[in-house]
């Protein structure tokens, strides 16, 4: 096998939000200064300030012309508002600025009240987390709004099993101060509310995964497996955690199914 695949949660939400926000904008033909948004909008202002300069001009001209419809739209309600909030969202996000992008999906989920809105724009935040060179004050906005976010989703749709494990990731990606291990025990308590969920145990084994508790994350991706075996999250992760235990056997027939599951969705 060339790569084996490994289908973690951030990448199942980057595919998501890709598609979301995937369609770009043609930049305006003058070059314009970037507008700041509402001051309504918390920590628009200042994270727009301290990323300017890292956006080449093309970025910078769509930005500016894009909030000046948005501005004019609010004002006068020359164009629908939802558009050009998507508009925003998405140069933001493929600027790879998830926190400003999360801001504008923020604002479309406060306009529609759709519980799929609440879900993508606390993703959007989410993966703000997941980001290395994501200073504290950011970090702490981004946790605090994906947070938000997952219980408006949740109240929403309190059947959405997915929201609530995305809530339980952004924990365990941004722990509380006072209870580190939130997002660890909402997953467990999820794994026993919904022991159905394949999702759930393969989340788990991610987790097991990063603090290298490798046999517990094999028990975990089993169990994954066994509920969905068509599944390439659960059967491919698990290929490369026999690989790393050196179960040789285990691992090959693993890999042969990661492969034929690949290949059959591409």
């Amino acid at each position: 096998m060339g790569r084996t695949q490994w289908i973690a949660v951030a990448a199942a939400s980057l595919l998501l939000l890709l598609t979301y926000w995937g369609c770009p904008v043609r930049p305006p033909e003058a070059g314009a200064e970037l507008q700041r948004a509402p001051t309504a909008t918390t920590g628009l202002e200042s994270l727009i300030r301290s990323v300017r300069d890292d956006l080449a001009p093309a970025q910078i001209a769509t930005l500016a012309n894009l909030e000046e419809r948005l501005e004019l739209a609010e004002s006068s309600d020359t164009e629908p508002q939802r558009p050009l909030l998507e508009q925003l969202a998405g140069e933001w996000f493929r600027a790879e600025q998830p926190a400003i992008s999360g801001i504008y999906a923020r604002k479309i989920a406060e306009a529609s009240g759709e519980a799929d809105d609440w879900s993508i724009a606390a993703t959007t935040f989410s993966l703000c987390l997941q980001r290395d060179n994501v200073d504290d004050k950011t970090r702490q906005f981004c946790a605090a709004q994906a947070e938000a976010a997952y219980q408006a989703a949740i109240s929403l749709d309190p059947d959405d099993v997915d929201a609530r494990i995305n809530l339980a990731v952004s924990y365990t990606d941004s722990p509380p101060q006072d209870n580190p291990m939130k997002g660890i025990l909402m997953l467990r308590d999820l794994e026993k509310q919904y022991p159905g969920n394949a999702r759930v145990y393969i989340t788990l084994a991610q987790l097991a995964i990063r603090t290298n508790q490798l046999d517990r994350a094999a028990q975990r991706l089993e169990k994954a497996v066994e509920l969905e075996p068509e599944n390439p999250d659960a059967v491919c992760p698990l290929a490369r955690v026999y690989e790393q235990l050196n179960q040789e056997a285990e691992a090959a027939s693993m890999i042969e199914r990661c492969q034929q599951l690949i290949n059959a969705a591409g």
